[in-house]
């Protein structure tokens, strides 16, 4: 077999990303021509063939930052000055299009094409006289005035007015680096990263050496899919141009410590301190390189940075984070009461944040699935399951669920190692897909109202499983095929499971079981993203309500309507893992391959694993997770375990 080419130059993307035009691949395409400007941001070739293939998409408000630049770039050049024009037409702004098209026929009379432009979109008799082609004449007192008032409505949480106050100044101030990067900040915030992207890159056009716009850049190209290499080099870019910021330094070793490879973040920090950055006024620079060294096996310099870290202020939430590092590390040390503290700590912090000064409610969640348990209780005491067809949709989707900390993403990194195998990982394919019929929930997964949950059990199971395999097609970024199993792993999603059942009787569970008492160490001491649903491990009263719940209603569930389930016990797993995984497999209608035993090689080749299990599941099975919570058997001794301990004894 032949070596892949590597590619290391804007050329070499360029000719790649036209290539994968040539095979009618213009998502790809656009992937290549923003690495050519990675490279070289002032490159007019990939700008214009970037805005141009998303003109021909019909994304004619996407494609016109690029065409903007191209045009910037290379003025008077006729082909990128009809596409500028099209792209202004289409945006709904017919003078400025025609304004441009009659100021370039005056610079190139003689141009046919221009002409012929022209001719079709002709300057109006009455045209507006402030047009300086498709620019807006204003002082640079009103200019400066509108780009103040839109970074205040940023400023002030008010997404939506500053994104179209940006919108309006880029016809004002169309080389203002300032407005692209406020747009881009605006999209980024109202979750257009695609379209802040191409923002950023055009403010990178007009001033390519500014490192914060790099940094932007790399936040935005490291959310997308697939592109984390990419984000990796921009990293590297940001700290070429500002190798001294330690803001910029912090946050490049933040994208770097959800690494599987805890090298690269070591390297950083390090390099920082010899290059002479100072440390010791930088908790959130000493927690990372806490962290850093934890990660690389030196604790007790782990120890004496998180200390150092915790001696200095700071805002509750980066005392949170310091508290959690510094469990983490007693936890290794062996010091089990002396990281418990520090997990409470952490906990109670998060608590105090995120819920008791800030937005979240933990009974959110509960109280859903209480209301769920009591409706399908009352479907149990009518004797009638409301599953009306037990063949209806597809065969070829799964849901892998459990309690959060419970083995999924073993699980999962197992699975997707088969070769017909695709898991969607922690998207909320169901949520969207629920929403999209029936309208009424939004924001966190676990947001309802009862009278959303009503409306929703009145709803068409036939339109709710479209909607669902609509949203796994786009979430999986492919048309479902037949030959191939898609697996939805989203844990808690095991609290939807008479919803998901109703709505595809013939999908599989795969339900992930474990010690419960290891599980409630195992979220105990986890620094979740705090959501609704994840403030509710942030004590072991919270941890054992939550589980009580859960596998209450799903006991109920299975035992009433019987779905098709595939139980695997974590013990079992880490003891025979072909065992294990071959009922699953067969479950799903496929047989077990030598692949799934090396998941491990599957794990290390993603790079990054976004949940708290990425470090484990790059490694060969072990067992020193198994009964961890013995370390923790002092805190599990009360009624604050009660139901833990009865799940357990069961």
């Amino acid at each position: 077999m032949s070596e892949i080419p590597v590619i290391a130059t804007a050329a070499d993307f360029m000719r790649e990303g036209q290539a994968r035009l040539a095979a009618g691949s213009p998502g790809p395409a656009c992937i290549a021509f923003c690495q050519a400007l990675d490279l070289e941001p002032r490159l007019a070739a990939a700008h214009y063939n970037l805005g141009a293939v998303l003109l021909m998409a019909g994304r004619a408000g996407d494609s016109l930052p690029g065409l903007m630049t191209a045009a910037m770039l290379q003025p008077g050049h006729a082909q990128i000055t009809i596409a500028l024009a099209r792209s202004i037409l289409e945006n709904g702004e017919r003078e400025r299009a025609a304004s441009l098209l009659a100021q370039a026929c005056r610079a190139l009379p003689e141009n046919a094409a221009l002409r012929a432009a022209a001719a079709q979109c002709p300057l109006a008799q009455d045209a507006p006289e402030n047009l300086d082609g498709f620019v807006s004449r204003v002082s640079p007192e009103a200019g400066n005035a509108r780009i103040a008032e839109a970074t205040a409505s940023f400023t002030a949480g008010r997404f939506d007015a500053a994104f179209a106050q940006a919108s309006s100044l880029v016809w004002i101030a169309p080389q203002s680096m300032a407005v692209w990067t406020l747009l881009a900040e605006a999209s980024r915030a109202l979750g257009r990263g695609e379209y802040a992207e191409f923002c950023v890159r055009r403010a990178l056009a007009i001033t390519p050496s500014d490192a914060q716009a790099w940094a932007l850049l790399a936040r935005l190209v490291g959310a997308a899919e697939g592109r984390l290499p990419e984000a990796e080099r921009i990293w590297v870019r940001v700290l070429e141009l500002a190798p001294h910021n330690p803001d910029l330094i912090a946050e490049a070793a933040a994208f770097h410590d959800k690494s599987l490879d805890p090298a690269p973040m070591l390297a950083l920090l390090e390099k920082a301190q010899a290059d002479g950055v100072d440390f010791g006024n930088r908790p959130d620079l000493l927690d990372a390189l806490a962290r850093a060294l934890l990660r690389a096996g030196r604790l007790d310099e782990a120890r004496a940075m998180i200390r150092q870290s915790l001696d200095l202020p700071g805002e509750p939430d980066q005392i949170r984070s310091r508290q959690f590092t510094l469990g983490a590390i007693e936890d290794k040390r062996g010091r089990y009461h002396q990281a418990h503290a520090a997990f409470v700590a952490g906990n109670r912090l998060r608590e105090t944040v995120w819920e008791d000064e800030g937005p979240c409610d933990h009974t959110m969640i509960t109280r859903r699935i209480e209301s769920l348990h009591r409706r399908l209780n009352a479907e149990i005491a009518s004797g009638r399951s409301v599953v009306s067809d037990a063949d209806a949709g597809p065969g070829n989707i799964a849901f892998l669920v459990g309690f959060p900390r419970s083995g999924t993403t073993l699980l999962d990194t197992i699975l997707r190692s088969h070769s017909r195998v695709r898991i969607v990982e922690e998207q909320r394919v169901l949520g969207d897909a629920l929403r999209r019929v029936v309208d009424g929930m939004s924001g966190d997964e676990s947001n309802f109202t009862e009278d959303w949950l009503d409306r929703l059990e009145d709803s068409d199971p036939a339109a709710l499983r479209a909607s669902y395999l609509e949203q796994m097609a786009h979430h999986a970024g492919e048309r479902l095929d037949e030959n191939r199993v898609y697996i939805d792993k989203l844990p808690l999603n095991m609290n939807w499971a008479p919803m998901i059942h109703r709505i595809l009787p013939r999908a599989v569970f795969i339900l992930a079981r474990r010690h419960p008492l290891d599980v409630a160490i195992s979220n105990l001491v986890q620094d979740f993203k705090p959501n609704n649903a994840m403030l509710n491990m942030t004590s072991l009263a919270r941890i054992d309500r939550l589980y009580d719940l859960s596998f209450s209603l799903w006991q109920d569930f299975e035992t009433w309507r019987r779905p098709r389930v595939a139980h695997v016990s974590y013990e079992a797993l880490v003891d025979d893992l072909e065992a294990s995984v071959t009922p699953v497999m067969r479950k799903l209608g496929l047989e077990f391959e030598p692949a799934q035993a090396r998941f491990f090689e599957t794990a290390r080749q993603r790079g990054r694993i976004n949940t708290p299990s990425a470090n484990q599941v790059t490694q060969a099975l072990y067992t020193t997770s198994r009964e961890r919570w013995r370390n923790y058997a002092f805190a599990l001794e009360g009624e604050d375990s009660a139901a833990l301990r009865a799940w357990a004894d069961h």
